[in-house]
């Protein structure tokens, strides 16, 4: 990569739950030479006609799902291409459910297609929220640095066995109750369902994602040593096994 990085923030009109939308302030005051394009459901997403360093989605609303698989699938081409290849994306929290195959909400009464880059199915249950904690390791940061984060959701996602998730859960839940894989890592592309915002709550891997950004440029963490310090005093609590309830668990 030559220059400032690129990132581009898709439709944050409404893909802005959690404080999720701290994942890219965070990354642009780490590398404030970075030029972020935010890009509204009115416009055509820049990966499609430039070079982007990171695409980033966040969480949305069930109807903003609708919204954005109605976006995105004109372009579902050109995300099969960033997929394949090696540009980063970062997909938090439901967003990534809007690239699977369907989406079926019984009390809401739909049943749709998604943009169909992955071949799980996601099933939301507005009676249902699950509410709960997650941990466990992923390559670049090592068993020394899990990533930690936290899940509030009405939606689960099933299939897609033979993809590859962002991690295992050494505990917590993963895609569902039923599995410790969670969200999906293919290359450079990942997809969580952890909110935190993920960033800001795992520094470690904020920097393992900067790198891949650019990997020219030697990272740098912004408010480093209160990020990290947040990192290690919550991690210790993640680390207590009487931190966790009986229902942040695999069920055999």
């Amino acid at each position: 990569m030559s220059g400032a990085p690129v990132i581009e923030m898709l439709y944050p009109e409404i893909a802005n739950l959690h404080g999720d939308t701290l994942n890219i302030d965070y990354l642009a005051q780490c590398r404030p030479d970075a030029r972020v394009i935010r890009t509204s459901l009115t416009e055509r997403p820049a990966f499609t006609q430039e070079r982007v360093d990171l695409l980033y989605l966040g969480p949305l609303t069930e109807q903003g799902q609708l919204k954005v698989i109605e976006r995105l699938r004109p372009y579902a081409s050109a995300l099969r291409d960033r997929v394949a290849g090696s540009a980063p994306s970062l997909f938090t929290h439901n967003a990534i459910e809007t690239l699977g195959a369907r989406i079926s909400n019984e009390a809401m009464g739909y049943d749709v297609s998604g943009v169909g880059i992955f071949d799980f199915e996601t099933t939301v249950h507005m009676t249902g929220r699950y509410n709960g904690k997650v941990m466990g390791t992923v390559a670049e940061v090592g068993n020394e640095h899990p990533v930690i984060g936290y899940k509030s959701q009405f939606s689960m996602l099933h299939g897609g066995d033979e993809l590859p998730g962002f991690l295992t859960a050494s505990r917590g839940i993963g895609r569902n109750t039923n599995t410790s894989t969670e969200g999906v890592r293919v290359g450079n592309f990942i997809g969580t369902s952890l909110i935190g915002p993920l960033l800001t709550t795992n520094p470690y891997l904020t920097r393992a994602l900067l790198s891949m950004i650019d990997p020219n440029t030697e990272p740098t963490l912004a408010h480093e040593e209160y990020a990290t310090r947040a990192y290690e005093l919550r991690l210790r609590r993640f680390q207590q096994a009487r931190s966790w309830f009986a229902f942040e668990q695999v069920q055999a």
